[in-house]
């Protein structure tokens, strides 16, 4: 796996076992592939938040199984997570986490943790456990029980700031 910065037309070529002419034809260019390959992801995303909507009912084990369905996408979104510098991909990234937030994830966190907040306060910790989960992720193992295992120990310190008198006194 390769970021953004190594993606090559004449490397995409070589994956896919086609021509540069090839490639030129069917996109023109490798920004218009670039993207082309957001929107593709986007679309994925949405269809499991369809999926999870329906599948999850509480955060552990559920959401971790059916992300694992999903690995793919899965290792393409740590892509986004890990060049977040480039606008585009931090577009995607939060507006795909967000609308998983919304669509079922932040029901499933607050039951969880037995939160009784409201969404605008709930997000960042969301959010935070979101951003702390993907920088542990190992692209090459994206079992159910290794996505499990991180989110429990983010969430443990998450639940650690909630007990703090730093949180106290914030909120």
């Amino acid at each position: 796996m390769v970021g953004p910065e190594k993606m090559s037309i004449n490397q995409i070529g070589k994956e896919i076992g086609a021509s540069r002419s090839s490639f030129y034809h069917h996109f023109g260019d490798l920004e218009f592939f670039l993207d082309e390959l957001l929107v593709t992801h986007y679309e994925i995303c949405q269809e499991f938040d369809r999926q999870a909507h329906m599948n999850c009912q509480k955060l552990m084990p559920d959401l971790y199984r059916e992300l694992a369905k999903y690995p793919v996408s899965l290792r393409f979104h740590i892509q986004l997570f890990r060049h977040r510098n480039r606008p585009r991909f931090n577009y995607l990234f939060m507006k795909s986490f967000e609308s998983s937030a919304t669509s079922f994830a932040l029901k499933l966190f607050a039951d969880h943790l037995q939160l009784n907040l409201d969404e605008k306060k709930l997000y960042p910790l969301w959010l935070t456990l979101g951003e702390a989960w993907y920088s542990r992720l190992d692209p090459d193992d994206l079992s159910p029980s290794t996505l499990q295992h991180h989110a429990t120990e983010v969430l443990k310190a998450i639940a650690f700031l909630m007990d703090s008198k730093l949180f106290r006194r914030l909120e």
